[in-house]
């Protein structure tokens, strides 16, 4: 029998009265802005947010369920502002780390864009957020004409969606280190939260922002965020499509016509882009040989990995590794 998913609802404006609800449904421990849950039945949940100026929040999110849980997201029409959530699911230390690293994403969405999230049981997921109004944006970002600034005034839900540069990672793994030290995590977390929203005008400017979406359902939404994280997951199972169909109880028209309106490319298409990426990053920043990295990968043979790399690249996995071995700063 398939086990219930608990709902909890929320419109992100409010943190205390989410604290509250949780304080008295799961009985969560609430210590001003830092609420605490450890509980046999639910797992763990650790959550604490700061807000900077009037309705401008920055936070940090921690869990590791029991049960499976599903947040539903609400609308708010009154309030206008943006919202960006970035992180990292699987388990954070890299020995028993089994999903791969290109499962962290960056989300940037407006205020009237719905949705749920699911969370599975037993894997470690952390996420920090930022919420500007959006009339204190173009006090961090220069105005123009880019992309980013187009999204903040439009009235209609959207969301954008990409996986974390280097630059990006880089940053989780500095706010993973702040988070820790009582002294310095406020002001790390609303510096840091800031640098990404800078960074991600940089890339509206320098190559556009790709992967916008307008007017998806959230039930669809939804399925298509858990198809890329089953996608992302294991790299070794090539995607069966009439088995996905069956999955997400979609056609075969409606399921590639969904995904690609989100992540902009057909599944396949979208998972080899992924294996390849990942193959890069093993490359450039472990010590496993081409072979181990083939097979770990899903590749039938390293002449058939090196053959579809340096299609994707321009150049044979043995010629990256070279240059990160004689220039890591430059990778």
């Amino acid at each position: 029998m398939e086990e219930k998913i608990i709902e909890v609802s929320s419109d992100e404006t409010n943190p205390l009265s989410y604290y509250e609800f949780i304080r008295k449904e799961f009985g969560a421990t609430v210590e001003g802005n830092h609420l605490m849950l450890e509980s046999e039945k639910y797992g763990s949940l650790d959550m604490i947010y700061y807000e900077y100026f009037p309705r401008l929040i920055c936070g940090v999110t921690s869990l590791k369920l029991k049960m499976p849980f599903r947040i539903l997201n609400s609308t708010v029409k009154e309030d206008k502002y943006v919202s960006i959530r970035i992180g990292n699911s699987g388990n954070f230390t890299s020995e028993t780390k089994k999903k791969s690293t290109l499962v962290n994403a960056l989300y940037v969405y407006n205020s009237n864009q719905e949705f749920y999230i699911d969370y599975p049981i037993n894997q470690s997921i952390r996420w920090y957020y930022l919420r500007i109004p959006i009339q204190m944006i173009n006090k961090f970002i220069e105005p123009g004409n880019d992309q980013l600034n187009e999204l903040i005034n439009k009235e209609e839900p959207w969301f954008y969606y990409d996986t974390l540069t280097d630059q990006l990672d880089r940053i989780i793994n500095e706010l993973d280190v702040y988070i820790q030290d009582p002294l310095i995590k406020r002001g790390m977390l609303f510096s840091k939260m800031i640098e990404i929203l800078i960074l991600l005008q940089k890339k509206s400017y320098e190559d556009g922002l790709e992967n916008i979406v307008y007017g998806v359902q959230k039930n669809d939404l939804n399925k298509m965020f858990l198809l890329k994280e089953e996608l992302l997951s294991d790299f070794t199972k090539v995607p069966d499509i009439k088995a996905l169909m069956v999955s997400y109880g979609m056609s075969e028209s409606k399921l590639q016509k969904t995904f690609k309106k989100v992540f902009k490319k057909p599944i396949l298409q979208f998972f080899n882009h992924h294996r390849l990426e990942e193959a890069r990053q093993m490359i450039m920043n472990s010590d496993k040989d081409l072979s181990q990295i083939s097979f770990e990968l899903g590749y039938s043979d390293l002449t058939h990995f090196s053959k579809r790399y340096t299609s994707k690249f321009g150049e044979r996995p043995s010629v990256t590794r070279k240059k990160s071995a004689e220039n890591p700063l430059t990778f």
